[in-house]
């Protein structure tokens, strides 16, 4: 008894001293950056700022229980310690570790013992969806694994203990992001089915009823603030992709910067599983058997647009593929051939991290320069964003949401922060909600730079009320309203023009 708890405290120092090593790397481009090229992280970071400082003359803080918190209630509390932008990069860094930590400790409780095959999810944390930005879905994921390891750890301690342990993992799931806690429900159901199926076969109603219960329980608060807040008026309906996206979606899991390198990573990733599958060696954990299929059904399902939720659906490859991994334990035909898989997965992280650390160099002097410019504005300014809609599209240093930083660093009005009723506990006060209704910034893009439309009637006298214009984007043939606009910061892809209160130009 006692060389096994040694063993297993042996394997428990050796992964978990991996893990670390692991973090530090992996940590590396997020401190390395001034601004980690994430698109959205931009928005989310000047809503940061909004949360810690109460609001402004343009911006109020509304609290309520949203399914879309977990930075917001992380980052500002931790910005009264040390600066805003190191408060939400810690978060970034907590995120990752979470999601790794998470897939370790579930394998862990599901095979058995502690093994270093989870920590392939490492390979896995730079992935398109990380690269959008959707920083509180992917925290979710891994409060979701946490929270899935913790329900199959306590099954034979007191219901009680489980019962309400796995109510505040179903709240922590449901306020980080709506669509973790769906995945969340997903696995318990999973977790849940295989033992079900056993009793209602045996008719043993009782212990049936009881486990029903008992899992169950853990979702009747989500499910009531979900009931009470969830407003499906806030954005569009149900859209569907078609089928052969499906297919590719799952290689967002790998894609990055670098196409020809990342489907190399990703066609290594399913040629591994395939041939210890082939072999009959990767060993799928029956409790989790049922959990993976439930979600890899439901990912098929899934719309692309559900309400005021976009890409659901590619959302989900990410964590089906962390789940595969914490449910497997492949075996290897000797442990030189484990070794030698092992050292190449290092290989191949290195190599993945050092294509996201060239670009990422690159975005923070991109990004410094960008942010010269907005600092350039007057406190409390009013800036209008313009960019095509074809802006609005993963590229490696992505500019589109950086002119929202100048709530941040100068106060001012940006009608293209993430403000949406039903999604952040940030509102723009009553004038400028109007404002920003008002044009969109691909409307400003096309009065500003095409033919002058009568679609586009009336942008001149919305341009009016704004102090100051950004323009995203690279268009060969511009063409600026003379008398209307005076250039004052130019950039490639970011140029910041101040409006001319003219009422020639009140069009």
């Amino acid at each position: 008894m006692g060389g096994t708890v040694l063993t297993e405290r042996r394997a428990a120092l050796r992964v978990w001293s991996a893990f670390a090593l692991l973090m530090l790397l992996v940590a590396a481009p997020v401190f390395s950056t001034t601004l980690p090229p994430l698109f959205d992280y931009p928005n989310h970071l000047a809503r940061m700022h909004l949360l810690s400082e109460g609001g402004n003359q343009f911006y109020e803080v509304r609290w309520e229980p949203l399914p879309n918190l977990a930075q917001d209630l992380i980052v500002p509390p931790l910005a009264r310690l040390v600066p805003l932008d190191v408060a939400s990069k810690l978060f970034l860094v907590a995120t990752l570790g979470l999601i790794a930590g998470a897939t370790l400790w579930l394998n862990r409780v599901v095979t058995g013992m502690w093994r270093l095959w989870p920590l392939l999810a490492f390979t896995l944390l730079y992935n398109r969806v990380f690269l959008w930005g959707f920083l509180n879905y992917l925290f979710g994921i891994g409060v979701a694994l946490f929270g899935a390891a913790l329900w199959v750890a306590l099954e034979r301690k007191q219901w009680w203990l489980r019962a309400f342990t796995s109510t505040l993992v179903a709240l922590a799931c449901y306020f980080s992001h709506v669509a973790a806690f769906g995945f969340y429900a997903l696995v318990i159901f999973g977790l849940e089915l295989q033992a079900a199926t056993v009793e209602l076969r045996a008719r043993c109603w009782p212990a049936l009823g009881s486990r029903m219960v008992i899992a169950g329980v853990q979702f009747v608060a989500p499910a009531a603030l979900i009931a009470g807040y969830w407003d499906k008026r806030a954005g569009a309906g149900v859209s569907y992709p078609a089928i052969w996206r499906k297919a590719d979606l799952l290689f967002s899991v790998f894609d990055n910067y670098n196409r020809v390198f990342d489907i190399v990573c990703f066609a290594s990733f399913l040629a591994l599983l395939a041939w210890r599958a082939a072999a009959r060696r990767l060993r799928l954990s029956p409790r989790l058997a049922w959990a993976v299929g439930a979600v890899a059904v439901v990912y098929l399902i899934l719309p692309s647009q559900l309400y005021g939720g976009s890409g659901v659906d590619h959302r989900l490859p990410i964590a089906l593929c962390l789940l595969v991994i914490g449910a497997t334990a492949p075996e290897f035909p000797n442990r030189r051939i484990a070794a030698a898989i092992g050292v190449l997965t290092v290989v191949v992280l290195l190599a993945r991290l050092a294509f996201i650390e060239h670009v990422w160099v690159e975005a923070g002097r991109v990004y410094s320069a960008d942010l010269a410019g907005i600092d350039l504005l007057p406190r409390g300014a009013r800036l209008a964003v313009a960019h095509p809609a074809s802006a609005v599209n993963f590229v490696p240093i992505p500019e589109v949401h950086l002119p929202v930083l100048a709530v941040a660093r100068r106060e001012a009005f940006v009608p293209t922060l993430f403000a949406y009723k039903g999604q952040q506990p940030v509102a723009l006060r009553a004038p400028y909600a109007a404002l920003a209704d008002a044009a969109t910034p691909e409307a400003l893009w096309d009065f500003l730079w095409r033919d002058d439309t009568a679609e586009n009637a009336g942008l001149g006298r919305i341009l009016q009320q704004y102090d100051f214009l950004v323009a995203i984007g690279n268009e060969p043939q511009r063409r600026v309203l003379s008398g209307c606009f005076q250039r004052i910061f130019t950039r490639p892809n970011f140029e910041i023009l101040a409006v001319l209160h003219n009422s020639a130009c009140d069009l």
